[in-house]
């Protein structure tokens, strides 16, 4: 039997708006420069350059998310080891992703990378270090329902075989 693994995808509305006013003013700029094709142009330019800093800045993510797909956990560990260290370095990239990256994802990609590393743990069954880790990210982001399952499940599960 295939079965797919689970992706959940948060969406942050407020970065959605970030992103449809950068638009707006990106088709402004080149309506305004360009007044018989600058729309089009400007249209075609910005889904570029999501396309291209959504491609490149998160490479190891994409990587990793690559690896998760191909049940290559493993691998798709050490990808997510990168991208978190990459986001741990350049943090800025990550606090203002909706116009560096123009992602409206609400988690940033530190806590996405750790989230999906402890998910590559317990899938590798390594559930010490998956509940470990789980109980890193939820020190450093309380708000996180991913971790916050994840652990009460592992919890759950070991106190069924104590």
């Amino acid at each position: 039997m295939s079965v797919k693994v689970p992706i959940v995808r948060q969406v942050s509305w407020p970065a959605i708006l970030v992103i449809i006013v950068l638009w707006i003013l990106f088709l402004a700029v080149f309506a305004f420069f360009i007044p018989k094709h600058g729309l089009f142009i400007g249209a075609v330019l910005f889904a570029l350059l999501s396309i291209v800093l959504q491609q490149t800045i998160p490479l190891s993510h994409k990587k990793g998310m690559k690896a998760i797909k191909q049940k290559d956990f493993k691998t798709a560990s050490e990808y997510f080891s990168q991208s978190a260290d990459f986001f741990t370095k350049n943090k800025w990239l990550d606090k203002y992703r909706a116009v560096t990256l123009l992602s409206a994802s609400k988690m940033c990609y530190r806590e996405m990378a750790l989230c999906n590393i402890a998910f590559c743990y317990a899938q590798t069954m390594q559930p010490e270090k998956a509940k470990a880790l789980y109980e890193q990210i939820l020190e450093e982001y309380p708000d996180n329902g991913i971790a916050y399952y994840s652990l009460s499940s592992i919890n759950t599960f070991s106190n069924k075989t104590d």
